[in-house]
């Protein structure tokens, strides 16, 4: 009797810079590999140095978890070939690795009995981190694959990939102009080169580590330790001799006085309980 492997894959596209399938122990798990054509799936098992190439899907049907590395563009083309094929899909669990798409793109898949997850890496340069949304079963058995593999899952509540999305903007994306605003408002201070940037980095890494305490902690800063007439004169000459940067400060004092006066509900939450997400516990 044929052993019954754990890793199917499909691909499609670009997969080399791939964390998934860069994953350490991915050569022991991986079988059978499925690509729109069988050179592709060949030239990827070669990469790898993992998995043997199939000409058909029917022949993912050794494996009990499918990743699937495919373009955003072909991934409703490649579920729609799936389901047309004789796959036992009670038996098998799906999980879209590296997209943004949300897990209802693999919903076909979940009509015919598969359970289904997406995945996304988490920006670090510590180690691999995931996150995971979807159904229990694919979850389960994708964490498991991450696990062996020495990386961190965390899984998102089905149906709020959206609130994950806005975090990783609000995190990583947003605050970009800002540190932009405060290099120019540096350089037009006087400062330059290795000195403004160390200094950046600095008030960076103190803002996240007070912010670790909790928001009343983080809110704090030049706006709130000077006297207010000092500061207001200061916000004045801004306005006078540096009208871009003031607009900036301007806009996002205002915003920022009244999202801190705001009374919250989770005030007192630390910082990764209020989370999206949970680490996910073993089952």
């Amino acid at each position: 009797m044929k052993k019954q492997l754990q890793l199917g894959l499909v691909v499609a596209g670009n997969s080399t810079g791939s964390a998934i399938l860069r994953l350490p122990k991915l050569a022991e798990e991986l079988g059978p590999i499925k690509s729109p054509a069988l050179r592709t799936a060949r030239r990827v098992s070669n990469f790898l140095k993992a998995g043997y190439a199939v000409p058909e899907y029917e022949d993912l049907a050794n494996a009990r978890l499918i990743l699937m590395h495919l373009p955003d563009s072909v991934v409703t083309r490649v579920v729609d070939e799936l389901c047309a094929s004789e796959l036992v899909f009670k038996k098998l669990s799906f999980v879209l690795c590296e997209s943004w798409l949300t897990s209802d793109v693999l919903k076909p898949l979940s009509a015919r009995g598969a359970s289904t997850a997406t995945l996304v890496k988490v920006p670090s340069a510590r180690r691999n981190w995931f996150v995971i949304e979807g159904q229990l079963s694919a979850v389960r058995q994708m964490r498991r694959v991450l696990e062996r593999n020495e990386a961190l899952t965390l899984e998102l509540r089905p149906g709020t990939k959206h609130l994950y999305f806005a975090a990783e903007l609000l995190a990583r994306a947003l605050p970009m102009p800002l540190y932009m605003t405060a290099q120019e408002a540096l350089r037009d201070s006087g400062l330059s080169g290795n000195r403004l940037h160390a200094l950046i980095d600095e008030m960076a890494h103190d803002m996240f580590r007070r912010f670790l305490k909790g928001a009343a902690a983080a809110w704090r800063g030049a706006a709130n330790e000077c006297p207010p007439e000092t500061a207001e004169n200061y916000l004045r000459a801004l306005r006078e001799d540096h009208p871009q940067i003031a607009e900036v400060v301007d806009m996002q004092l205002l915003w920022a006085r009244r999202k801190m006066s705001r009374p919250r509900e989770r005030a007192r939450a630390m910082p990764g309980e209020i989370g999206v997400f949970r680490e996910a516990a073993s089952p």
